[in-house]
């Protein structure tokens, strides 16, 4: 599969050499994919490829034993294998967030856990924020006991390390601690049955009084509803970003598989006056238009990414300001690149005809994928922010979706 729908001389200087690792993993993934998604088993093998590969450690700091490369390289890596299995990528793009996150508070305590996490190739998945009556921290002799409760939650069952989000029971502080999955008290469900993104993973999980000590505490933060710390301001438009690559990976997937399934099994409709299905010019309209739009969300993808680098590398201060104005430039990307992706996994099948929708040729996870995804915040309250901002210039508080 090849890596751009549009090549460009200038782009190849400035790729990383791991998304050609990231591409043979694809090209592996590809292979299994329709498998691996009907049995819709745990994809425990995928993680030990990508282990194998070492691309799990990717975006951790050279002195702490990864290839030192940025998110966003991590994001690539996750819009590479979302062509292929947007399951996993949603997975792994959720992985190299909490571990960069882990990292960019450089606590002591956070430096040797990612350490150790690169020395080991952990994954790492997430229980979300645990307040609001759904759990908490408290002190218990020289440790903590965290109790928590999310009803799904993506990666966790392949999860070597959870990014745990709780608030404590004794001062109100928010504390960022990273638990170890087989401590006791650790319950992971299988319990995963969506329409699409199935292999995801995104299980349900229950701390019940989980046993931590004050080395697995990574950041000690304040407490919910006061001003978040500049770098905590961050995640939510981190992720968000990240379903835009995802979104962004699946349209392009789409595309490639129809193509592919064009070039080999294509034929030109009855009436197109053409002998080839590649000479079939609502085809070749289909895929002008659709390919197009991908490349326009790519753009929008890289200019809110590259806002969001500067705020990583300390070379744009992050002010309520700088802040809001990057939340709404990836809130617009993430928009697009919603429908975009839903339009262009719908369109293909006008280009590949009948026969394509069999059960074989999988084309429709795509759409699947796509429709489950774009479901994880309501795109109509994302235009509606947005529309705020360009009549009236107000920027969106940070909450648990901006």
């Amino acid at each position: 599969m090849p890596r751009h729908l549009f090549a460009n001389p200038l782009r190849p200087a400035s790729e990383s050499p791991w998304l050609d690792v990231a591409e043979r993993v694809a090209d592996q993934l590809r292979e299994t994919i329709l498998d691996r998604e009907a049995s819709n088993e745990i994809p425990h093998d995928v993680v030990d490829l990508l282990r194998e590969h070492g691309l799990l450690s990717v975006i951790v700091r050279t002195d702490l034993g990864g290839a030192g490369e940025p998110w966003s390289t991590g994001a690539e890596i996750a819009r590479i294998l979302a062509r292929v299995d947007a399951g996993i990528a949603h997975a792994v793009g959720y992985h190299y967030t909490w571990l960069w996150f882990t990292q960019l508070y450089d606590t002591d305590t956070g430096r040797e856990i990612v350490r150790r996490s690169a020395e080991r190739q952990s994954f790492w998945a997430s229980i979300g924020s645990a307040f609001g009556g759904s759990g908490g921290i408290r002190a218990d002799g020289e440790g903590y006991l965290i109790d928590a409760k999310r009803g799904f939650a993506t990666g966790a069952p392949l999860a070597d390390l959870f990014f745990t989000q709780t608030v404590s029971a004794d001062d109100g502080r928010f504390y960022i601690s990273a638990v170890d999955t087989t401590l006791d008290g650790v319950s992971v469900f299988d319990d995963w049955d969506a329409v699409g993104q199935r292999l995801s993973a995104s299980t349900g999980v229950v701390l019940d009084a989980v046993r931590v000590s004050a080395a697995d505490v990574i950041a000690v933060l304040p407490p919910p509803g006061q001003q978040p710390a500049p770098l905590q301001s961050l995640m939510i438009p981190s992720f968000q970003l990240l379903f835009a690559y995802l979104n962004l990976g699946i349209t392009e997937g789409a595309l490639f598989e129809a193509r592919a399934y064009v070039l080999e099994s294509g034929r030109p409709w009855i009436h197109s006056g053409v002998d080839s299905s590649t000479d079939d010019p609502y085809i070749q309209s289909l895929f002008g238009e659709h390919a197009s739009k991908a490349l326009g969300v790519e753009a929008q993808v890289h200019a809110a990414g590259d806002v969001l680098g500067a705020f990583f590398a300390g070379t744009l201060e992050i002010t309520p300001t700088t802040r809001g104005q990057a939340a709404e430039l990836i809130a617009a990307a993430k928009v697009v690149s919603h429908r975009v992706a839903l339009d262009a996994s719908t369109a293909i099948f006008d280009a590949t005809g009948a026969r394509s929708s069999a059960r074989r040729f999988g084309l429709d996870r795509f759409w699947r994928n796509a429709r489950t995804i774009t479901l994880h915040d309501p795109v109509s309250y994302k235009y509606k922010e947005l529309g705020d901002y360009v009549l009236t210039g107000a920027l969106p508080e940070p909450s648990v979706y901006r």
